[in-house]
């Protein structure tokens, strides 16, 4: 069952569920791409099998909508939520996706955060917005809106009772990863100011760190490709080590030959060439990325703020 989460006696994810879904969709797709990119015929298919795959995964889901905190630019939100058994309340996560929307990876993460025992939020930044893509063209809505989504996200998941209104954090890839940083921006959050204050950890996948900020104190968990050329880690990397000195939880790492979307099981194994970028996953970077996570949420997000 795609909505399965079975853990071992080591605390580890069933290797036969965790992943399956998008798994499954990467073995297809090895099928249908070449070595290096996919022909526009193999890209209309792959969509097609992947949204295929994103309505099995929501099912595990309930369709949710909530207030962003644009006061220029007011929008109710649709997003996908995902609460563990039992009564709570739990720790949360909100989940920002990529400038392609929501893809499947986003969905398995919200899956596996589940069953960590986090409440976990899939925000769709684009459907309200008309849109389905931003990648290669000027973004709109911009990673600032999205931010301010996170921050609704934020304040609807404080009024849930299953909840922990005071353990909750952002998580997001590229353009949602920049999101991320901004909303850990504490300019940002001041001009918001959410009911019971900002995020308390932040987890972003290759991002741009443009978005990370000077005035950060949020603990930050930057996961990072070291062969990515959508996003090169190294400013991230330069940044983390400048605000580590600071004394900042702020902590970059870097996968060895990894590349952009490393996470995105529903790739396959072989290049894939989008808007000129390289995108492959790695299993290996991905079972990494889930122990640091792990290890880090637990550290900064599970203990008492």
């Amino acid at each position: 069952m795609f909505c399965s989460s079975a853990r071992n006696a080591a605390g580890d994810s069933a290797k036969p569920r965790e992943g399956s879904a998008a798994l499954a969709l990467g073995t297809i797709m090895n099928r249908n791409q070449s070595s290096t990119q996919t022909s526009s015929a193999s890209q209309f298919w792959i969509g097609s099998v992947a949204l295929g795959f994103v309505l099995l995964l929501t099912a595990c889901a309930t369709q949710v909508r909530f207030q962003n905190s644009d006061t220029q630019k007011p929008l109710s939100v649709p997003g996908h939520l995902y609460q563990p058994e039992g009564p709570g309340p739990f720790p949360a996560m909100v989940l920002l996706h990529s400038c392609a929307g929501l893809r499947p990876n986003v969905f398995e993460w919200a899956r596996w955060l589940k069953g960590e025992g986090y409440v976990a939020l899939g925000v769709d930044s684009f459907s309200p917005r008309g849109t389905s893509n931003v990648c290669g063209e000027k973004v709109n809505p911009s990673v600032y809106e999205v931010a301010l989504d996170a921050f609704g996200a934020l304040t609807y998941l404080r009024s849930l009772p299953f909840v922990d209104r005071d353990r909750i954090g952002v998580m997001g890839w590229s353009y949602g990863a920049g999101a991320a940083l901004a909303a850990s921006n504490k300019i940002l959050a001041k001009a918001v100011q959410p009911s019971g204050g900002e995020f308390r950890v932040a987890v972003p996948f290759y991002p741009g760190c443009s978005y990370l900020a000077q005035d950060t104190a949020v603990p930050i968990l930057l996961l990072l490709g070291e062969a990515d050329d959508w996003t090169p880690p190294w400013l991230c990397v330069e940044v983390a080590k400048r605000l580590q000195q600071e004394g900042r939880p702020v902590f970059a790492t870097v996968y060895p030959g990894a590349h952009h979307g490393f996470d995105k099981a529903e790739l396959g194994f072989r290049p894939v060439t989008y808007f000129g970028y390289t995108l492959v996953y790695d299993p290996s970077a991905t079972a990494d990325a889930k122990k640091r996570i792990r290890d880090f949420l637990a550290q900064y997000l599970r203990r008492a703020p």
